[in-house]
């Protein structure tokens, strides 16, 4: 499918059980049989500490290198155990007939750029600071500062970014100085998005937990021909923009004592006359800003889906400006646990609704303490 002549994004997931790393590799590589064009390959995975996740991160290249050995994907490794043990791999391609696709790089960082007559993607995946020697806010501005440098070598603009992946070591642990890293990662954000107008919105983002890895972040962005596409942020009247939320909900100390918010929309819809996708924001059992405290880990994540499927209802989507919309399709999610949950539980309620769907099962730590569950994904309508 396409957008007038943008192809479409499709995730697609493999999942091997515990195995020696190498052998966890090769297995989800032998599974994956090319379909369409593959962006980015984002492994989920639990190493021991942060010493076996570089040296792990050192193997997933060299084998994806190999196994690929021209018109290499990027690669991204998460350390969030699969709830099943072993190793996920979730694929990023692009559907349909591409017209221009370029592999880069610049300063050792690698990027993908596929064009069209009527826009521009780029792409980036496993962006990082120094694991090892640098705090979360020296972590999140070298990652900003790397953005920055390649955005400006392919001529776009901050404000192009349509969704942004970010998965913070310890997210709601504190360092000496009180500081969260999550507000940390948000202070960092918000300085550099502070350069955009961001006149169709934030990016869709996900602010998520992860055990190993410091900060890692993958970004899409999208440069579109004027009057030619419609991309836009989608609020969920059920919540709050994140953006907007008060100083009560955000925790942590700050250099000038005023936190800043974390700067994404619920949704980010590219679309023209007949069909489009919907990026779909991390989202939990938040209504209002507040989370819905006293559930149980089922209840949060019946209330999560609700949250989602108003989201992208047919109702909203027209609320938001976005007419004719044909039948919508979830084409995948990725549904987050805190440690400690019954996740098969979890994936049964997901399952009642959505038996058919690809769904990725993770353990991982949340934004806010309270919060045992958080779900995204990607629509197609």
């Amino acid at each position: 499918m396409r957008i007038g002549d943008i192809p479409l994004l499709k995730h697609r997931f493999y999942e091997v059980g515990k195995a020696a790393f190498p052998d966890m590799v090769a297995g989800l590589l032998n599974q994956y049989h090319r379909e369409n064009n593959p962006l980015r390959l984002v492994f989920f995975g639990m190493p021991e500490d942060n010493e076996i996740y570089r040296s792990q991160c050192i193997c997933l290249k060299s084998m994806v290198d190999t196994y690929f050995k021209e018109k290499v994907p990027l690669v991204s490794y998460v350390a969030q155990p699969p709830c099943a043990g072993g190793l996920i791999m979730e694929v990023h391609e692009l559907a349909g007939q591409v017209d221009e696709m370029k592999y880069l790089t610049l300063m050792d960082v690698p990027y993908i750029v596929v064009k069209g007559e009527k826009y521009k993607w780029l792409f980036l995946g496993g962006m990082q600071g120094d694991i090892l020697h640098q705090g979360f806010r020296e972590q999140a501005d070298t990652i900003f500062s790397i953005v920055g440098r390649v955005l400006k070598q392919e001529q776009m603009d901050i404000g192009d970014i349509v969704r942004q992946w970010n998965y913070i070591e310890g997210i709601t642990d504190y360092d000496a100085n009180g500081h969260q890293h999550y507000q940390d990662f948000n202070d960092a954000r918000s300085a550099f998005y502070e350069q955009a107008a961001w006149e169709k919105g934030y990016p869709a983002a996900t602010g998520i937990g992860a055990w190993r890895g410091g900060i890692v972040v993958d970004i899409d962005i999208l440069k579109t021909k004027a009057g030619t596409m419609y991309v836009a942020g989608i609020d969920n009247p059920l919540q709050i923009a994140a953006h907007a939320y008060s100083q009560d909900v955000l925790l942590g100390e700050t250099q000038n004592h005023f936190r800043t918010t974390p700067k994404f929309e619920r949704a980010k819809v590219v679309r023209n006359e007949n069909q489009g996708l919907v990026y779909i924001s991390g989202t939990a059992a938040i209504r209002g800003e507040q989370s819905l405290e006293g559930m149980d880990v089922i209840g949060q994540t019946l209330a999560t889906l609700e949250n989602i499927e108003y989201l992208v209802s047919m109702e909203n989507l027209k609320r938001a400006g976005v007419t004719s919309v044909g039948n919508m399709a979830l084409n995948g999610l990725r549904v987050y646990i805190k440690p400690g949950q019954d996740w098969k539980a979890v994936r049964k309620a997901v399952e009642s609704r959505y038996p058919a769907l690809q769904v990725s099962y993770l353990f991982t730590d949340i934004c806010r303490r309270e919060l045992l569950v958080e779900i995204e994904g990607l629509a197609t309508f």
